[in-house]
Parts: C-alpha cells; structure tokens; sequence
C-alpha cells in the first residue's frame, strides 16, 4: 500500500502541478508575444519620428539656403512699327491673326540693333510665314501663345549674325 501511496501521489502532484504549469506557460508565451509586438510597434514609431524629424529638418535648412537673386535688368526692346494681320491656314473657316511683336534683345549690343534695323524687311517675311502656318486652335492657349513666341524666336535667331534676340513680345495678339 505505501507504494501505492506513492504513486498515488505522484500522480496527483503532476497533475496539480502538470496542469496549471501547462496553462501558465501558453499565457506567459501569448504575453511575451504581446509584449514584443507593442514594443516593436513601439520602435517603429519611434524610428519614424526620428526620421520625420530629420527629413524636416533638412528641408528646412534647404529652404533657409535658398538665396533669391535680383531680377535681371530689363531688355532693349525693338518695336516693328506695323502690326501683322495674317490669315489663319483654316480651311473650313477664315480666321485672321493680328499681333504686334516687339523684340527684346541686350542694349549693349549696338551691332545687333543696327542688325535688326537692316534685316526689318527679313524678320517681317518669316514672321508672316510662320503666322500664315497657324490655325485658330494653334492658338488658343496660353502656352500654346508661348510656343508661337519661342518658335518666332528660333526662326529669327537662325539669320541674325551680330547677336540674338532673347525674347518676343506680343503687345497685341489676336485671333479672330
């Protein structure tokens, strides 16, 4: 019988002990895996924030860095004494162009504006040319205005020798 005892309570002790050690270690394991998602949550928000900070920073420095440069003075600007008044190459419906150019150019250059004086008959010829290619819709917005200007500007430059224009200004410019 004492053996039996024995055994008896051997049995009872493991499971007393057996069972709850088992149910201790499942919700010890569940809070250690809880604790170590909240504290990598934790460095996560932290590591984010350091480098929120630090981008934030730098673009402020960049910010404080930029330097903003005085305008450039203006440019000498030669005027064409006529207006242009072109047709449009619509072919469904006429429409006319009317724009009065001027040119801006460096005022130092005293070649260039003589240049542009002697060549007046020259620029008036292409710019006619390149007015006659557009259509109404070429025309209608803003930028595609800025491109007719650029496209003016190109052409021009490619005959003049004693310098270039650097701008064309449309003091009037209408498409009707």
């Amino acid at each position: 019988m004492g053996d039996e005892e024995i055994l008896d309570d051997e049995e009872e002790q493991e499971e007393i002990i057996g069972t709850p050690s088992a149910g201790r270690s499942k919700i010890v394991t569940i809070l250690l895996w809880v604790a170590g998602a909240v504290v990598s949550l934790l460095l996560m928000v932290l590591i984010s924030y350091l480098v929120a900070s630090k981008v934030k920073q730098e673009a402020y420095r960049e910010q404080q860095d930029i330097v903003i440069a005085p305008a450039p003075p203006p440019l000498a600007s030669y005027p064409f004494s006529k207006e242009f008044r072109v047709n449009t190459a619509d072919v469904d419906e006429p429409h006319f162009i009317q724009v009065s150019i001027a040119f801006g150019y460096d005022g130092e250059n005293k070649k260039l504006e003589t240049e542009l004086v002697q060549r007046q008959t020259q620029m008036m010829h292409i710019i006619n040319i390149i007015l006659g290619g557009k259509r109404k819709e070429d025309l209608a917005s803003p930028l595609q205005k800025l491109n007719l200007a650029d496209e003016i500007k190109s052409q021009i430059n490619m005959i003049l020798s004693e310098g270039k224009i650097e701008e064309v200004y449309f003091k009037e410019l209408v498409v009707s």
